[in-house]
């Protein structure tokens, strides 16, 4: 008897900010025993020329990662072979997505805070890309839940001081990632191009998929869930002393 086929779902991050076009995706398509079978890294030099002259006009683009968008123009002038990114229009981009979606039968996508990520892909494709019919999963919620909600965690956060300024525990990517890897890895530091980010928020979602804990992948507003726990628990804050 055939073993049934994984189901495949793309793992999905842009760069940008709420209220720029974003103008670099990275996306994996990957299954949930660690399998990726297709790796994207994307830049829209079009949508970088569009925020900047926003930027100039208005000053609502301010917070762009300037390093990444000079990376990208001035990979744009490479030769295709030396360039670390796909420079290609929104038109193609649409294009090779949906075809990939196509390709590999895609139901569901999955980002960290989807919500931005999917705000993002709706500005940049308009009306059309809700009628894509995807299911839009948050990693970010789903690990909060299964793995995030301890004292383990919490200690980590009180440790390094991984908090807010408001005093709120962090829950960033960034700081998850940290937090899996171990000690060693108290020092790393996203790289905030969008390949690159994919991939350790790939590493996530397999660590919640394989926490044996029911899943949730609705957005939450993960900092109450912190002190909704620290209060129901009566979790003492680790100090150093």
């Amino acid at each position: 008897m055939r073993g049934r086929k994984k189901e495949k779902f793309i793992v999905l991050d842009v760069e940008g900010n709420s209220t720029c076009l974003p103008y670099n995706i990275g996306y994996i398509v990957a299954d949930n025993a660690g399998n990726i079978y297709q790796k994207r890294s994307i830049a829209l030099p079009y949508a970088v020329w569009q925020n900047l002259i926003g930027s100039l006009e208005s000053g609502l683009c301010k917070e762009m990662h300037l390093k990444n968008t000079k990376d990208i123009l001035t990979d744009y002038e490479n030769s295709a072979k030396n360039r670390k990114y796909k420079c290609i229009s929104i038109e193609s981009f649409w294009i090779l997505f949906t075809s990939d979606i196509q390709k590999y039968n895609i139901k569901k996508m999955y980002a960290y805070n989807v919500a931005f990520d999917n705000a993002a892909l709706s500005r940049l494709f308009g009306a059309r890309y809700e009628m894509l019919g995807l299911e839009i999963r948050d990693i970010m919620a789903a690990v909060v839940k299964t793995r995030l909600l301890n004292p383990s965690y919490l200690e980590f956060c009180d440790r390094h001081g991984y908090l807010s300024e408001k005093g709120n525990y962090k829950y960033g990517a960034e700081i998850v990632y940290r937090y899996l890897k171990g000690e060693a890895y108290a020092n790393f530091e996203e790289e905030h191009t969008g390949l690159a980010d994919v991939m350790i928020e790939y590493e996530i979602l397999l660590w919640v998929l394989k926490s044996g804990k029911k899943q949730e992948w609705s957005c939450i507003c993960a900092w109450k869930k912190f002190q909704q726990y620290v209060e129901e628990t009566g979790y003492q804050r680790w100090l150093p002393f």
